[in-house]
């Protein structure tokens, strides 16, 4: 844009990186399941009571949820980001609106449209 003040959005853009990102959030969420599901079915692999089992238990079920945690975590700012990015989109609807409206005032159009 040079050393003008001019600020440019494209609505349509922005829209189609928000369901890209929402797309990768689905998938986020589905691996989180995946993961859930395969690492239920080998927590038992060092046992359930011998001492290896009393020993591993504890640090597997530690880095397991903190695994969990993690992957949750990662989808729901993904999601957070989504929301946002949202939010952004209508706030460049309603000012890019309002210019619009402005620069027909001043032109002597008058009318208003409405806003999104």
């Amino acid at each position: 844009m040079g050393e003008s003040n001019a600020y440019y959005a494209d609505p349509a853009r922005v829209q189609g990186g928000v369901r890209q990102m929402n797309q990768i959030s689905s998938l986020v969420e589905g691996l989180v399941g995946d993961f859930v599901s395969s690492a239920n079915l080998t927590r038992d692999w060092c046992g359930q009571s011998d001492s290896m089992a009393k020993e591993l238990i504890p640090q597997e079920k530690k880095e397991r949820d903190g695994s969990i945690d993690t992957g949750r975590a990662l989808s729901e700012a993904v999601v957070g980001v989504v929301n946002g990015t949202n939010d952004n989109v209508k706030n460049i609807l309603t000012t890019q609106g309002g210019n619009l409206d402005a620069i027909r005032q001043s032109a002597g159009g008058g009318g208003h449209r409405p806003r999104h």
